[in-house]
């Protein structure tokens, strides 16, 4: 099953225009700001936000990546880029054909440790070929270990860098912020690496 989100944005810093409408909308980024540096306007080191809610933990990543939007836009669709791969240890993803966004698949991820489970993210891509994208993701069925995955993510192209930002939200029987922050900053990291095509990190060793 689709699911749209519609959930808040914040209005003094909104997502990139992708013609999308109402189709994809983001999740709260906390207020959190780019990563500035005294010799550097985009240096490539995330801004983290982490903390809960009731029912679920958040974690919010905002950090500048020196590549172009097509660059960009072939890491971000890229689904081993967004994988937990420190707990997920085997992954399929599925094609959807989903007439109201530019790209759409399914990711099944499957996690073995403490007791093996498995659950779907559906993520859904807007872009606009030009400045920027948006991009959600959301679990869409499996295991019952997990409440909630959902996560919103815009790049959005400043100069000769991009804006990223990620929004993570997650609900389990054992999970809490720690979570959710350690996922955003691996995200941000495999972002990088996978843009200047290098290896993915491994956390497995």
């Amino acid at each position: 099953m689709l699911v749209v989100l519609l959930l808040a944005c914040d209005p003094e810093d909104p997502a990139p225009d992708t013609g999308g409408g109402d189709v994809l909308s983001l999740l709260d980024d906390h207020g959190i700001e780019s990563p500035t540096a005294e010799d550097d306007a985009s240096p490539e080191t995330p801004n983290v936000l982490s903390g809960s809610e009731d029912g679920y933990d958040w974690a919010v990543v905002r950090g500048w990546v020196k590549v172009d939007i097509a660059t960009m836009q072939a890491t971000i669709t890229n689904p081993d880029v967004a994988v937990n791969r420190r707990k997920v240890t085997e992954w399929t993803v599925l094609s959807v054909d989903d007439t109201d966004v530019d790209e759409s698949y399914i990711v099944t991820e499957v996690v073995t440790d403490p007791i093996t489970v498995d659950y779907d993210l559906t993520w859904r891509h807007l872009y606009d070929g030009g400045d920027g994208a948006i991009a959600v993701w959301e679990k869409t069925a499996g295991t019952e270990f997990v409440t909630l995955v959902r996560g919103a993510l815009t790049t959005v192209a400043v100069g000769d860098a991009i804006d990223f930002t990620a929004v993570f939200e997650l609900a389990t029987i054992d999970s809490d912020s720690s979570d959710t922050d350690l996922f955003v900053r691996d995200f941000y990291a495999s972002v990088l690496a996978s843009a200047h095509g290098e290896p993915l990190p491994d956390w497995t060793e």
